[in-house]
Formats: structure tokens, sequence, C-alpha cells
């Protein structure tokens, strides 16, 4: 065990090596990362040089060493993560790697598999910048404090250079949505509905959503069906496979970071987000099966426009009620006079 432990490279080692395979093809990935990982590095930098004549000399006199420099952007490592492959880079370039990197596709899954709630770092799970194998990150306290103890004041620097990029992402958040259904079948001589589904949406969070619309196919009695709460989800009797739609709308405030998103039914911009589903019924052992997949929303703080949170919501839901009363043929707004 000693004798095998003592001939594997290190961190730096493999860094390096790794490096050294893949030159060129990583360029234009770890660029893209590095300057959305520190949008305004030279400003901040400049920011905290100026904050004492003693901070200056003495970041002039810190010399980091090529095996504390994270390799994505190339600076001092801050709030360092490591690879189960071994590898060390800044957690805020980890995180914008794998948003550049990882596929976003549908992974599907078990239904009875319980969903994962979506973090930044052990959550991340996306092929190593440096050495191409799939593998997730975890913080590294100890190097973290060995960086802050022999790098005091560039340390100081990194944490702002930090600060300004999270505060260049504008409430960008993340969560993980799950969509699938569950199949039993159902034993019925009299008619050819011997599939019982129960089709559902799983969002990691709830606080965030409005409501949530399922499309199912036209010959069933209703069509659409609107759930404002969890659980998103609807159970029908039929015969046959086909795909529902989910539309997720986020409440006043969020919008989806997608390009598929969709102005909600009461003009929110990208207020809402279709998501397609194909009924499985053989799955699993023909108990159904879910998708996962990872989402970005946004929180505007500049959409009250001075309205209270009270009176959008009073807003939000009047417009829910003509809706409705316009679905079932109860309201018929006025036409608009020329």
């Amino acid at each position: 065990m000693a004798s095998s432990q003592a001939s594997s490279p290190g961190p730096a080692q493999s860094r390096r090596s790794a490096r050294n395979r893949h030159p060129a093809s990583d360029d234009k990935k770890h660029a893209e990362v590095r300057q959305r990982a520190h949008p305004k590095e030279s400003s901040s930098r400049r920011k905290s040089q100026k904050s004492t004549a003693e901070h200056e000399v003495s970041a002039s006199q810190e010399t980091t060493h090529e095996d504390d420099l994270c390799p994505i952007c190339q600076v001092l490592l801050y709030r360092p993560v490591t690879t189960k492959c071994n590898h060390t880079m800044c957690e805020f370039c980890m995180a914008h790697w794998a948003d550049v990197s990882v596929n976003s596709q549908m992974k599907i899954v078990d239904v009875d598999e319980v969903p994962e709630t979506f973090d930044a770092v052990s959550g991340i799970e996306a092929k190593c910048p440096m050495c191409r194998t799939q593998t997730t990150a975890s913080y590294n306290p100890d190097l973290a404090a060995r960086l802050a103890d022999d790098y005091p004041v560039t340390t100081r620097e990194r944490s702002l250079e930090e600060a300004d990029s999270l505060g260049e992402q504008g409430g960008i958040q993340t969560l993980t949505v799950y969509v699938g259904n569950r199949h039993r079948y159902v034993a019925d001589s009299e008619t050819a509905n011997c599939h019982e589904w129960t089709f559902f949406v799983k969002p990691s969070r709830t606080d965030i959503i409005e409501e949530v619309q399922l499309v199912l196919h036209p010959t069933f009695r209703p069509s659409r069906v609107i759930r404002q709460r969890a659980p998103y989800e609807v159970r029908r009797l039929g015969w046959g496979t086909f795909a529902v739609t989910a539309y997720v709308i986020l409440k006043a405030g969020y919008r989806w970071v997608s390009s598929e998103a969709e102005n909600s039914p009461d003009g929110a911009e990208k207020g809402m987000l279709p998501l397609e589903w194909m009924l499985d019924f053989e799955g699993f052992g023909g108990k159904g099966s879910m998708g996962g997949v990872r989402l970005k929303v946004k929180n505007d703080r500049e959409w009250d426009g001075g309205v209270s949170d009270e009176e959008q919501r009073d807003t939000r839901e009047w417009q829910r009620v003509v809706r409705s009363y316009q679905r079932d043929g109860v309201y018929e707004p006025p036409a608009e006079e020329d």
C-alpha cells in the first residue's frame, strides 16, 4: 500500500501532466470559464492594492508558487476544491466549468430513487477539466488554511475578486427538476384501459413555483390540469403512451435562464418553462421512470417597481382566477374599443 502511494503522482504533478496532454483543446473553455469566474479581476485587485501602502508592499513580496495556482484562472487558489481524480482548482472555477461542460440532457433514473438537491460543490458531476475523468469535487479545508497562512494579502485580494464575481451573477440560482411517471398494470377485461399512470414534476425548490400546468393527450378530459401547490402530479387510466408537457411557471420576480423559456400567461418574461416527458410503461420492471435535469433561475430584484409583495400576489391570484374562468367559459373579457 505504501509503495503504491509513493509512486502515484501528487496533485501538482497530475495538473502539469494533464495540461501537457490537453494543451490546445482546453484553451477556449478555460478562457471562457476564466472570464466568467473573474470578470472584474483587474479592477478588484486595484481596489485592494489601494487599501493601504503596507498591503501594496506585502502583496508585491508574495510570490505564488506554481503548484498553488488554479489551473483554470491561473491565479492563487481560493476556496480550493479537490476532485476524486486528485486535481485541485477554485470552487468558483469548478462550478463554472461544470456549467459550460455538463450535458443538460435528462438523466433517466429509477422512479423510486430519492431526488437529490443540487449543491454547487459536492453536487458537481462533470468531466474534470484536467484529465477528462467524470468526477465530483469537495472542498479542501486543509489546503485553504495553508494558502491563507502562506499568502495572507493575496488571499484577501482573491476574496474581494470573488465577491465581485458573485455579484456579477445577479441572483442566479441552480435547482434540480425531476419529471417522470409511475406505472401499474391493471387487469380490465371490459376495456383496453389497463395502464394506471401518475405523471409528476418534482422540483428541488417549491417556494419559487407559482404553478405547474400539465397538458395531456386531447382525448383526456380535462386535457389541461393545473397544480398550484405540491405535489405537482396527475393520475389517469389509459391504454397507450404519449408525450405529456409540463409548463413550470415561476413566481413574480423570478425567470428561467434558458433559451427554451417562454413568457408566462400573465406576461412575465421567461417566467414559464416547458418540459416534455414520454410516458414510460416498461422502464425498471414496468414501474416507470423519471429524468432529472439541472436548471437555472434568476431572481430579479427590480421587478416590483414600487409595488408591494402583497399587492403583487393579489394581482397574480386574480389573473389566475380570470384565466380559469375563461377556460371554463364562465367569463369573457370585454372587447377593446377602437
